[in-house]
């Protein structure tokens, strides 16, 4: 008998609604921070989620991130899981639309 075993995959992704960014709770424990600022790149359609003071930014509520204002003001309209990448450098996560 061959067996294989199984190893579960421990993908990053977040997934994008109409109001909220939500992160899986591995990415969101890498952050480890409650406040975060959102960022927008047009060309490539990446979103920069990294830490900010509490005095800016938006809250970081366990995993989700009331983004309504966010994803209307830049026109984004994709919705789903997205794959994810954090960079332990700049403690960011990068999301490609």
């Amino acid at each position: 008998m061959t067996f294989e075993v199984y190893y579960p995959r421990s993908e990053n992704y977040v997934s994008v609604s109409k109001n909220h960014i939500t992160l899986n709770r591995n990415l969101a424990a890498k952050l480890n921070v409650d406040h975060i600022e959102l960022a927008y790149d047009r060309e490539t359609k990446v979103i920069r989620i990294q830490g900010s003071s509490a005095d800016s930014g938006l809250i970081l509520n366990k995993t989700r991130i009331g983004a309504k204002g966010f994803l209307q003001y830049f026109g984004i309209e994709n919705k789903g899981k997205f794959p994810a990448t954090y960079n332990e450098e700049e403690n960011s996560i990068y999301i490609q639309l």
